[in-house]
């Protein structure tokens, strides 16, 4: 009986139930039966009662804090915020960051034809074609885009118009590229010799989305790496237009440390002299007893165990070196940017030109460079604020069943929410089943916007997507990743309003709890709408005291809103805009719940405007 109450206890996340008047009681009773001759007078002024209420305020705190530190050992009922970051560190859910905005950019630039090709072949000169290279950056406003992958115009470009000006005709050629938001960053630290074992340094901004390079004074690279004793790291490059993975040593090389309150960065360095290379995992311990050699009596010495750690295996020291990093930070919702504003290069762009042979096209050279420009047909997406620690809480049951490749839904799912930032942000994801082929999984992805509504993720977010998850899975392993469909809808109900209540305040109070309680931004792909909470939440006596019963008919409550419903709202001056799918309530009704189509999401996009209570 015992044990089925512990157990009882257990799964309540509680130690006790009993409170100071419970633990009075219960003492008083123990009391009167052991100690009846010693003391009669247990009442709340006498000294046995004070007896008594001291025990039971000790009692009491005990239980409380006993149960505090059982629910800290439990993620989901944890509230202290060290206690969080544990939890968040043993799942391996790194600190949250900012996810940088992506976007297809289109370069164009102005270029002589050539005048020995026929007068309907649009071929220009070949030697004034450029190459504008990786780093270039571009502006929206204040928010930066750097180009990811040269734009070689050489080859594969697009003729967009035909000009004419003095008798010479010019092409108008156009080429796409791939840039991400963020501002990058150089800063240079001095490590002296006297630093701790494993130096560290701090980078003076927050929310970092990668370390491009690490040097130091001597030209040596540090590489990235998950632990310190990961010897060895995979670099990606290109050769002869082909991807090319390159598997490389590492002797140089730190980790990344960083603070889940401030997010500052630091990066940690290896402790190794570098003055020869070993494979031992530490330090030889023969080093120690080289004092003994060829000694057949010795006295009493002292060793220093921190020697057996001056091992290369963890990667050597940047002791005595001034080390230069090279860092990209930034990101967020505010980096999501309207279509047609990156229009604009920070500085020169970074142009060469590899078939120019003459130093006389020096003139027409400096001519199409001044051509050069560039916009953004569709708006950036990916950019994302940090998640909070309540949000990454949500993602410790998924982590903490993840290995390091996709085996099962979970390992999928886990991998895509942890995907770095610089690769953009996925909102929302499902994978469901292919309804045609078994081994196929289909991944349906969201993004949002820079007003935080649901909108399809760009072909450029997808392809990370793909090029980023097929690092991990297994081969035979197929996805399709594809947009989730977004139906927008609307909430339109009549009520009962009780006597001597306003009814305007009735209504107002009445969409403020529909939406404060049933939280339709947590949605996810696929979720129904409850209608049966909505209409529990408004004849919640608590929660709405002014209304009596919902009149209108739960099949009528949702409705579907689309492109058809959009308006200009005089009052927040601006466009009220819908997504073009519709959905039928009345057929996607099932016991209390409207059901989505597969692979789709609802979305209430107006909280206030798309609610209407009349009475």
């Amino acid at each position: 009986m015992i044990l089925e109450k512990f157990l009882e206890n257990l799964n309540k996340k509680n130690f006790s139930s009993k409170t100071f008047s419970e633990f009075r009681e219960e003492l008083i009773n123990h009391a009167n039966l052991y100690y009846k001759d010693n003391i009669l007078d247990f009442s709340e002024t006498s000294l046995g009662g004070m007896l008594v209420d001291f025990a039971s305020i000790v009692g009491e705190s005990l239980v409380f804090y006993a149960e505090q530190q059982f629910k800290e050992l439990d993620y989901d009922t944890a509230v202290d915020f060290d206690n969080i970051v544990k939890h968040l560190q043993k799942a391996n859910i790194k600190v949250p960051k900012t996810s940088p905005s992506i976007a297809a950019v289109d370069f164009f630039i102005r270029v002589e034809k050539d005048p020995t090709t026929n007068i309907n072949d649009h071929v220009p000169i070949t030697s004034f074609l450029p190459i504008i290279r990786s780093g270039t950056v571009m502006e929206s406003g204040d928010i930066e885009f750097i180009l990811q992958d040269d734009v070689d115009f050489t080859t594969n470009y697009t003729v967009s118009r035909l000009e004419e000006e003095n008798n010479i005709q010019y092409l108008i050629l156009k080429k796409s590229g791939i840039t991400v938001s963020g501002y990058i960053k150089s800063e240079t630290f001095f490590i002296g010799s006297n630093n701790s074992y494993y130096p560290s340094i701090q980078l003076e901004e927050n929310n970092i989305i990668n370390i491009l390079s690490v040097f130091d004074e001597e030209n040596n690279e540090y590489f990235e790496v998950d632990y310190l004793t990961q010897s060895t790291v995979f670099k990606k490059g290109k050769k002869d237009n082909a991807d090319l993975v390159q598997f490389l040593p590492a002797p140089y090389r730190f980790v990344i440390e960083e603070n889940y309150i401030d997010r500052v960065t630091s990066l940690r360095f290896g402790n190794g002299s570098g003055f020869s290379t070993r494979d031992n995992v530490f330090y030889s311990p023969e080093d120690l007893m080289l004092p003994l050699k060829n000694k057949e009596t010795f006295g009493r010495m002292s060793l220093d165990p921190s020697l057996l750690l001056n091992s290369n295996t963890l990667g050597i020291s940047p002791a005595n070196k001034s080390v230069t990093v090279t860092y990209k930070y930034g990101g967020g919702s505010s980096h999501n940017v309207k279509e047609n504003t990156i229009s604009s290069f920070k500085e020169s762009p970074l142009v060469i030109f590899p078939h120019s042979t003459s130093s006389t096209d020096q003139e027409k050279i400096a001519s199409v460079i001044d051509s050069i420009t560039t916009n953004n047909p569709e708006k950036s997406l990916g950019g994302e604020d940090a998640l909070e620690i309540e949000d990454l809480k949500l993602l410790i049951p998924m982590s903490a069943k993840s290995q390091s490749r996709i085996i099962n839904t979970e390992d999928l799912l886990s991998r895509i929410m942890t995907m770095p930032s610089n690769f953009g942000r996925i909102n929302k994801i499902i994978a469901l089943d292919n309804q045609h082929s078994l081994p196929y999984k289909d991944l349906y992805v969201l993004c949002k916007d820079d007003e935080g509504f649901y909108i399809e993720a760009s072909d450029i977010l997808k392809t990370n997507l793909s090029n980023y998850i097929n690092e991990y899975r297994l081969i035979g392993t197929n996805f399709n990743i594809l947009d989730a469909s977004i139906y927008n809808f609307g909430i339109k109900l009549k009520i009962n309003i009780k006597k001597n209540f306003d009814p305007d305040i009735v209504k107002i109070g009445a969409i403020d709890s529909i939406v404060k309680n049933c939280k339709f931004y947590l949605m996810s792909i696929g979720d129904p709408i409850n209608v049966n909470r909505i209409v529990n939440v408004l004849e919640n006596k608590e929660l709405n005291p002014g209304i009596g019963t919902v009149v209108t008919d739960r099949r009528n409550i949702v409705v579907s809103k689309n492109n058809l419903d959009n308006f200009y709202d005089i009052d927040l001056e601006r466009n009220i805009l819908y997504h073009e799918n519709t959905f039928n309530p009345h057929t996607s009704y099932f016991d209390g719940y409207i059901y989505p189509p597969r692979g789709s999401i609802f979305e209430l996009k107006y909280n206030f405007s798309d609610i209407l209570v009349v009475a």
